[in-house]
Parts: structure tokens; C-alpha cells; sequence
């Protein structure tokens, strides 16, 4: 087997460490001693005794038959540094943490349900509760020598990002972006009934897409940021599509819109459902919906259906606060409120103007507004229920379709009484 060069193990101590990849630190990794007491660096003379990586405790990864997920929790949720070693025991990732088990899971997360029963077999773990972080990296650095030095080559999970056969999920905390989708394709879109067509495809073809503007990298409005980034915090994957990517996407902005008939973006699509927009996805997070309904599309078992509000009776609601905007000087939020008191029986209502907040917003200006473009609404109402989420905010843009060419943006909490008895509001 080639010898490994010393460029190419600095690159990858440099990717886990996080220091710079030099001269410098490659000759002091050169003239580490092979036993088990290192430097702490080149210009140090004190010795750290440092626990050798085959001796570790080696702890079983099962997965569960039920869930599919890994069973971490025999590992310790100590500090140390860990080994992570494949369901044929082939080194897999060297790794050190504050608290291994929770990396470990992050990892599991990361690679996902499909494949972490076959990347984590096994763990071994050597707690160093009380070790200075200098200690870690040296002991991290003694185990991928002697692997090395045994014939070993450098893990894929700690190979730098660009080197082949890296596996950079092991480094991930959560679903990798990938390139936004390109509905287009090499013939393009040449007419709005193409962006539909492209948009339905999109939406058919992969269990989990989300229509947004910008990218996750990169993302262009707050409400697709917090809705990529939660979906890559639980770390299942899912596709991206640009709509402001006229280049590659022309017409999907408003194709989008008309296929779901819902006038926001972003939009999240589960097993070719509409989830909902920004809103919804962080009410389903904060319940532990959402976590499951990607889980399970991404399985190929399809969404698990929207919950549905409680069933109304014919009981009479008492009005709360319902705050009801009637001022010309605030012509939006005045017609706002109106159209929602005449479509709804309203038992709560909320209307607060977050303009001011978003002075000088991109898409608000190229809309023409510069003050009422930015709204949140909630309203508690016996007429949601039975509704799903989608179902309720639909009716709720429905009853404003004459208000929304008017707002940019529309952040809207829909409640029937009975829910807001259960929260205890």
C-alpha cells in the first residue's frame, strides 16, 4: 500500500482540527514518535501519556428494527475521541467531541436512515472528561497515525471536502445543501403552461422539495432561511428550487403560486403535498411533526397527512381580543382586518404591522411598498376546524385576495378555540 504524504495527512488534520494546513505542522507531525506519548506541539517539551485507539472501549451502533434509527445510547456522553468503524469494521471517522454520543447521533443524522445501519457498526470511545483540548487533538492525531502507520488509509470521513472518496457528511450537522434543482433542463422554459408543467414535475419526482427564494447557502428572504434551515437541522435530505433564478427557472416564481394555488413563497412539497409555507413547517417542527413526515417520505412511504383541527360544535364562542385596524391612515392593515371580519366568525384577532422592521427589504421595494409590506396575523376561529393547516391558510389568503398584492410579507398563526384552550392562551 503507498505510503501516505505528509501534505495529504496535514490536509486532513487540518480539516478536524481546524488550524491551517502548513509546512510547519506537517514537519511536527512528521517527528511525532510512534509510541504512545507525543508532543503536545513541535515546540513543547511535555509529554502526554495518550490512550491507544485499539485498546478503547468498543461499543455496538444497532439500529432499530422499528424506527430504523441508530441506538446510540450505550455510547458515554463524555468528552474523548472516538472511532468510527463500518458494519464490515472498516474505519469509517476519527472524531473528537464534548460529548461523544451526541456526535455520533449528529453524524447518524447526517448520513441518513438509508445508510447510517451500514456506515455505523461500531464505536470505540476513549472518555477524557477532564482533557484540555490540546489533549484531544493529540490523542485524535496518534490514533489516525497508528492507522496509518498499520497500513490504514485516511478515513473518508476526515479526508479534506474536495479529495476523492470523501464523504464529507461525517463533518455535516445536518442535511447537505445540494445545487438548487434546474427546471429548465438544457431545452429550457419557453412559456408560463412549461413552468407548470416543470414545477409538477419537480413535485412528483422528488419525495422532499422546497420552493424558495435563494438557496440554502445562500438564501434571499428570512422566511426561506428559517424554513431551509430547519429542514437541514433534522438532516434528512431534500432538493431546493430557486425561484429567483430566472436563468434556469424562468416563470417558476409564479408557476409555483398557481400549482398550489398559495400566494407565498417559500413552499415545502412531501411526497408531492403541499406541507404549507414558513409558518406551517415551524408550527409542525415545534410540535415533532415535521421531523417524521420527511423521515418517512424520504423512506418512500409517502407524508403522513396534515393534523386536522378539532370538530366544532354548535356552541358559542365568547370574543376575545379581537383588534380590528380602522384607520386611514393605515389603509392595508385597515382592509386587512375588514376582509377578515367579514369572512370569518372571529373569536381572536391580531394584526400586527412589522414594517418598520424590514425597512428597506429588496422585494417590499420592488413592489412598490415602502411601509405596510410586512404583516403577522393570528386569528382564532371556530371555522378552522376540521381543516388541515394548508386548508386553513388557503382560506385565509382566499378571503384576502384583494389585500395581498398589497403585502410582501404574511406571517399567519391560524387556531380554532378549542386549540387555544389546550395551549392555554
Amino acid at each position: 500500500m503507498p505510503r501516505t504524504s505528509g501534505a495529504r495527512l496535514g490536509a486532513a488534520l487540518a480539516v478536524a482540527c481546524g488550524v491551517a494546513c502548513s509546512t510547519t505542522f506537517i514537519g511536527a507531525w512528521r517527528r511525532m514518535p510512534a509510541v504512545h506519548k507525543v508532543e503536545r506541539w513541535a515546540e513543547s517539551d511535555t509529554e502526554l501519556m495518550v490512550p491507544p485507539m485499539t485498546e478503547a472501549p468498543i461499543f455496538l451502533t444497532p439500529v432499530d428494527v422499528v424506527t430504523g434509527e441508530l441506538d446510540v445510547s450505550s455510547l458515554p456522553e463524555e468528552m474523548g475521541v472516538y472511532a468510527v468503524y463500518d458494519g464490515d469494521e472498516r474505519l469509517q471517522y476519527i472524531g473528537l467531541s464534548r460529548n461523544m454520543q451526541k456526535s455520533v447521533a449528529t453524524h447518524a443524522k447526517a448520513i441518513g436512515i438509508k445508510e447510517v445501519g451500514d456506515l455505523i457498526g461500531s464505536v470505540r470511545c476513549a472518555e477524557m472528561p477532564d482533557g484540555s483540548k490540546e489533549e484531544l487533538k493529540s490523542t485524535w492525531e496518534v490514533w489516525l497515525k497508528d492507522h496509518l502507520g498499520n497500513g490504514g488509509e485516511i478515513p473518508v470521513g476526515n479526508l479534506p471536502e474536495n479529495a476523492p472518496g470523501a464523504d464529507p457528511r461525517w463533518r455535516s450537522k445536518g442535511a447537505q445543501a445540494k445545487p438548487s434543482l434546474n427546471l429548465g433542463g438544457v431545452a429550457g422554459i419557453a412559456s408560463q403552461a412549461e413552468a407548470m408543467d416543470a414545477v409538477r414535475q419537480a413535485v412528483e419526482e422528488n419525495p422532499i422539495v422546497l420552493f424558495m427564494k435563494g438557496t440554502p447557502a445562500m438564501p434571499q428572504c428570512g422566511f426561506s432561511a428559517r424554513t431551509s434551515g430547519l429542514l437541514r437541522e433534522i438532516g434528512v435530505p431534500f432538493e431546493t428550487v430557486n425561484v429567483l433564478d430566472e436563468a434556469n427557472n424562468p416563470g417558476v416564481r409564479e408557476a409555483v403560486k398557481e400549482f398550489g394555488q398559495w400566494p407565498t413563497i417559500p413552499q415545502l412539497y412531501v411526497a408531492g403535498q403541499l406541507v404549507g409555507g414558513a409558518d406551517i413547517v415551524m408550527e409542525m417542527y415545534q410540535q415533532g411533526e415535521l421531523e417524521q413526515m420527511l423521515v418517512m417520505a424520504n423512506e418512500g412511504a409517502g407524508a403522513t397527512g396534515d393534523a386536522k383541527g378539532k370538530s366544532s360544535s354548535s356552541a358559542e364562542y365568547a370574543t376575545g381580543n379581537v383588534k380590528l385596524i380602522d384607520d386611514p391612515n393605515r389603509p392595508t392593515a385597515t382592509d386587512l382586518c375588514r376582509a377578515l371580519d367579514k369572512s370569518f366568525a372571529l373569536v381572536d384577532l391580531k394584526v400586527v404591522d412589522e414594517s418598520a422592521a424590514h425597512e428597506g427589504d429588496a422585494g417590499a421595494l420592488e413592489m412598490g411598498l415602502t411601509s405596510e409590506s410586512h404583516f403577522s396575523v393570528t386569528i382564532v376561529s371556530p371555522d378552522f376546524a376540521s381543516l388541515t393547516r394548508v386548508q386553513r391558510q388557503q382560506k385565509v389568503y382566499e378571503a384576502l385576495g384583494g389585500v395581498m398584492p398589497r403585502i410582501h410579507a404574511l406571517s399567519l398563526v391560524t387556531r380554532t378555540p378549542e386549540e387555544t384552550d389546550d395551549d392555554g392562551q
